[in-house]
């Protein structure tokens, strides 16, 4: 191990401990993990800066939330193709009235943003959010399409487990998941683990030499819908990793990026998925929901597609052989954490420094991937 990263990788995994050193910055000042547990043994288990250090994992937190839902769905508690306003009976309104649990879980429900102006202190008040989401009228006929909930996911599907089952969607998630996988991870974090927590910090996006950022016209890379979805209608700053900083967002639920852990915390979430969920579930999850557009994260100048199945991205890792299956999801700048369920493998990594670029198109991730594979098979 160089100066900057450490950790230990069972035999025939060096390759794994190569790429992760050229992953980290010249410096090596950036906090990283990258954690794989093959049949339920760990053999990768690596970082750099503080070996316990935790950090926001943005919308890897999908991954827990869309866990939480799918939990309750293999035990009978909670039915894909009834209406959400069978379980939450405020939803049913303005176009909502036939919206399906499964159109939340992929995507395609339409709400976005909360009908009425919240500020970051509406992040204490779990009811007033789900409230106001709940008396929103829909962007899109539900089930019509799909666009990413960037933020409202996490409430729109957190309110269904607090229905279902009582418990929050945070306590639900430690209670049910987190403490029984030995993960460090929460959908909610305790003031008592905050001095462990690092901030992130975000690279500036590459560009031709001599182009002033400030002469750079945008605006048509951001579709009608984006500014809305990833802000809550204002509610959280445009820029995520300033949300990050704010103690109120780690404080609070906010089940769609607000999670906290670490890369061993994802990696032990996925392989405890691998024995919790049913082969049946995990076919079920494995099929694609979403088709064509994603209406919040195209523009005038780009389309993207997504793969969805059941609120997790089914779509394999950049990196991965031709044929992978796998269920999981990524947080911004290159956070990723997956299960590969035909390889009984799972895969947990988290930076500090985060990368702009398209989702899952991290280059210090899919070298990752490829040396997992490449040992694994």
């Amino acid at each position: 191990m160089s100066p900057s990263a450490d950790g230990t990788v069972v035999a025939g995994y060096q390759r794994v401990a190569e790429a992760f050193e050229r992953s980290l910055s010249d410096d090596g000042t950036e906090t990283a993990q990258c954690c794989v547990h093959v049949d339920g043994e760990m053999v990768v288990d690596l970082w750099s800066g503080l070996p316990e250090a935790l950090e926001v994992v943005f919308s890897a937190t999908k991954g827990a939330t869309a866990a939480c839902a799918n939990l309750l769905v293999q035990r009978g508690l909670l039915q894909l193709d009834a209406r959400v306003a069978e379980y939450w009976p405020a939803y049913g309104v303005r176009g909502k009235e036939s919206t399906l649990v499964r159109w939340l879980l992929s995507h395609r429900a339409g709400v976005l943003t909360p009908r009425e102006q919240l500020t970051m202190d509406a992040l204490a008040e779990w009811d007033l959010v789900a409230a106001t989401l709940a008396a929103q009228t829909p962007a899109w006929e539900p089930g019509t399409a799909y666009g990413y909930h960037a933020q409202s996911f996490g409430w729109l599907v957190g309110e269904l487990v607090r229905l279902v089952d009582g418990r929050s969607l945070g306590t639900f998630f430690r209670e049910e998941l987190a403490q029984p996988a030995g993960a460090e991870f929460w959908i909610g974090l305790p003031q008592d683990q905050e001095p462990r927590v690092v901030p992130s910090v975000a690279d500036d996006p590459a560009l031709p030499p001599g182009t002033d950022p400030a002469q750079l016209d945008l605006s048509s890379y951001f579709g009608p819908h984006h500014l809305d979805a990833f802000t809550l209608g204002g509610m959280l700053p445009e820029d995520i990793v300033a949300a990050a900083t704010d103690r109120r967002y780690r404080a609070a639920e906010v089940g769609a990026s607000g999670g906290v852990a670490n890369g061993r915390g994802l990696s032990r979430l996925y392989r405890l998925l691998l024995d919790e969920f049913t082969s049946a579930t995990v076919e079920d999850i494995l099929t694609p929901e979403t088709e064509g557009t994603d209406l919040v994260l195209s523009s005038p100048a780009v389309t993207v597609t997504q793969l969805f199945g059941r609120g997790f991205d089914v779509s394999p890792p950049v990196g991965a052989p031709p044929g992978t299956r796998t269920f999981g999801h990524g947080g911004s700048g290159g956070i990723s954490a997956f299960a590969d369920p035909d390889r009984r493998l799972s895969f947990g990594y988290t930076t500090s420094r985060l990368v702009p670029g398209p989702p899952g198109m991290d280059p210090r991730t899919s070298s990752l991937v490829e040396a997992v594979y490449e040992t694994t098979g």
